[in-house]
């Protein structure tokens, strides 16, 4: 009986198919998969095969790298039945990837074909139930996709099966097994994803070896300049930041000198302007002239009053002073350090 998509054990899955180089095609630039051959695989709940006849697909379907958007290779011309569903597509001309992948294959390296196919019909058989498909006889329990769509289609680098004219299963969208009951598959063999390594690729494609590292190195360089021209670039504009007046030769120097950081630029100006800053204090304490003592008015025989009558003997020191208190004070100052006179220049 036919079922709804929910109630369906599986409702996803992605066919690895062999890809091969079309023979009638002398650019090489088209490429032939048999997506699917009507095989059936054994899962954990009952058997699960797809009906060719009930396989549709767009005329054009883009073709990937591994499942990535922004790698592509080329995309579908048409699908066909013949027995199996058939996928035939060209390389495009213009990416990077298309030109690898297709070099690749040119070398004889084993790409492989994941084409994602999902169902639109089921058909539910019951245990000990039995119906044809694909030209067999299928017995129960089983879900057969009576028709299904082709959603994507990319190039993958999977090892290839025993039997490269089977397609095989992968990436099952299906309900979860009981604990206690294991999966199986119908190959003997499991699918093991393959590591492309350098030593690999130097066998089996030393050309297209040698133009991938040149490419890369070559990206690496141009990426070097472009990360280095932007670091220096806000290297001078930081250093060009510590500018201050009278310094400009200085900042000119650090800004071009390759190495100078805005922080390291900061210290060696700073450092100059105290340098000039303790130059000119130097300078101004050369200049300044030296005090004298003042000249305290003598007598005749040489003495400072010392009583407030011998002051009063002294004209100059009475108009100067005013006082023998204030002359006295001064006197003191004096004697104490505290007051210093410096002599005018006639």
């Amino acid at each position: 009986m036919e079922i709804q998509l929910n109630d369906a054990k599986c409702t996803g899955l992605s066919l690895l198919a062999p890809v091969e180089l079309a023979k009638e095609d002398e650019t090489g630039n088209k490429f032939l998969i048999e997506a699917y051959t009507g095989e059936v695989v054994e899962r954990w709940w009952g058997m699960l095969v797809i009906d060719v006849d009930g396989i549709k697909a767009k005329k054009q379907i883009p073709v990937l790298m591994n499942h990535n958007a922004g790698l592509i290779v080329g995309h579908s011309t048409k699908t066909y039945k013949d027995g199996s569903f058939f996928v035939s597509g060209q390389f495009s001309e213009v990416t990077e990837k298309a030109r690898e992948v297709k070099g690749l294959a040119k070398e004889g390296f084993p790409w492989q074909a994941s084409i994602g196919v999902r169902p639109v019909k089921i058909l539910s058989i019951e245990k000990d139930g039995k119906t044809e498909v694909n030209g067999k006889t299928l017995k129960g329990p089983a879900e057969i996709w009576l028709e299904s769509e082709v959603f994507e289609t990319s190039f993958v680098p999977l090892g290839a099966d025993d039997n490269t004219s089977v397609s095989t299963f992968s990436k099952f969208e299906e309900k979860q097994a009981p604990t206690g009951v294991k999966t199986k598959i119908h190959n003997k063999k499991e699918l093991k994803l393959m590591d492309i390594t350098l030593e690999q690729l130097a066998k089996d494609a030393p050309d297209l070896l040698a133009r991938i590292q040149t490419e890369a190195r070559q990206a690496g360089y141009d990426e070097g300049l472009k990360v280095g021209a932007t670091t220096e670039v806000a290297r001078i504009k930081d250093v060009l930041g510590q500018s201050m007046p009278g310094h400009e030769d200085l900042v000119d120097k650090l800004a071009f000198d390759g190495k100078t950081t805005g922080p390291d630029a900061a210290v060696q100006i700073l450092a100059a302007e105290k340098k000039i800053r303790e130059n000119k204090k130097e300078d101004l304490d050369d200049d300044a002239q030296d005090p004298v003592d003042h000249a305290v008015p003598k007598d005749k025989d040489n003495k400072i009053p010392a009583t407030e009558e011998e002051f009063n003997t002294h004209a100059k020191l009475k108009k100067e002073f005013g006082s023998f208190d204030v002359f006295q004070a001064y006197q003191e100052s004096m004697a104490d350090g505290l007051v210093k006179t410096i002599n005018k220049k006639e």
